[in-house]
């Protein structure tokens, strides 16, 4: 019964954020990049493209510092697990 509340718990969600999503396509909340009828809408300005590199730099960091930190957590814990390992054999 417990699992069937989660359930619809979820689906209630999933039609709440399927109904704002639909609003908010239908009304006028999209921005305007140009106004030039010959103008590139995927062409990003300078700002853009600054701001885009900066923030993947950003992110890629990041993740990589994470990753890192992980890595030298599990090497820890792996070392001492060893050597417990060793001296129960002993």
């Amino acid at each position: 019964m417990k699992a069937l509340g989660t359930v619809a718990l979820v689906l209630l969600i999933l039609l709440a954020g399927g109904a704002i999503t639909s609003n908010m396509l239908s009304s006028d909340l999209a921005i305007q990049q140009t106004t030039d009828p010959s103008g590139d809408f995927l062409t990003a300005t300078p700002d853009q493209a600054v701001a885009f590199i900066l923030v993947t730099g950003f992110i890629i960091f990041n993740v990589i510092g994470a990753g890192l930190t992980l890595m030298i957590v599990f090497w820890l814990l792996n070392r001492q697990v060893t050597a417990v390992r060793q001296e129960s054999n002993n």
